[in-house]
């Protein structure tokens, strides 16, 4: 019961976490101004991080009947107190950013958050972290950015076309950019947090990160087709390219929520050194 706890409440923080970092980081580049959004995105991400919080302590209890006990609460805090607070400012950053004009406060809470994941996990407790907390902290900002296109480039009904085509492409100039930091990131976590190559292959763990990288793989590629196939088709044939641009958009999410159960997966039931 514990173990399914822990899955679900990591699930749920990482869809929680990734979507309000990639969604303040669409509203710093204008694919977004839905402000009243970003009052729901802080709710959820605070609510997850304090879930996981009583998960944790439940844990360390060996009872999900502990999660509120104190015995164990400062062993609990000590190993992902950081990490909860970079989470809960990182939120409250999100709600303020739904009242102000500034855009600096959604940005601010996406590396925020991002930072978050940085503060405690797996790269947080190698024996020598050196850079990989940092790393970490990068691959997450860029990894939201992607997380939250599904929501923010669907094209709605009521939408003109031209802002269709306008967040397309403002997401691909980004996407452009950062295509190269996410992969050459993710491949040196995948080394340095697995143990090398054969730590990687022979672990449940590595393979269950190099199943992730797959459909990280898939979803740059699905990037690609946007960045040429479907934007041109919003250009010229506008009704055919939103077609084209929703079923690449839907591709995303399943995907996504497949690199999510395998996230959960590695860093619930198993670990590098495993």
């Amino acid at each position: 019961m514990l173990e399914a706890a822990a899955f679900a409440s990591k699930l749920l923080l990482y869809a929680a976490t990734l979507g309000g970092a990639g969604a303040g980081l669409h509203r710093a580049i204008g694919i977004t101004l839905n402000r009243r959004v970003f009052v729901w995105l802080g709710g959820a991400v605070a609510v997850t991080a304090l879930l996981r919080l009583l998960v944790v302590n439940a844990q360390m209890g060996g009872a999900l009947t502990a999660a509120f006990s104190a015995d164990h609460f400062q062993w609990m805090w000590a190993g992902i107190g950081n990490q909860t607070t970079a989470f809960l400012v990182g939120a409250a950053l999100l709600s303020v950013s739904a009242f102000s004009p500034f855009r600096i406060f959604a940005i601010a809470a996406s590396i925020v958050i991002a930072g978050g994941f940085g503060l405690a996990g797996h790269s947080a407790g190698l024996e020598s972290p050196g850079a990989a907390p940092y790393v970490v902290a990068l691959h997450t900002l860029i990894a939201s950015f992607w997380f939250a296109a599904p929501w923010t480039l669907w094209p709605r009904a009521t939408e003109a076309d031209d802002l269709t085509l306008h967040r397309t492409r403002m997401f691909t100039r980004i996407a452009i950019i950062v295509v190269p930091a996410i992969f050459v990131s993710g491949l040196w976590l995948l080394w340095r947090i697995g143990g090398g190559i054969d730590g990687v292959i022979s672990s449940l763990y590595g393979r269950l990160l190099l199943g992730k990288l797959a459909l990280a793989m898939a979803i740059l590629g699905l990037g690609a087709l946007n960045m040429t196939v479907v934007t041109r088709r919003l250009t010229t044939a506008p009704a055919s390219g939103r077609n084209a641009l929703r079923a690449t958009l839907r591709i995303d999410a399943v995907l996504f929520l497949g690199v999510l159960l395998l996230i959960a997966s590695a860093t619930s039931f198993t670990g590098p050194n495993e």
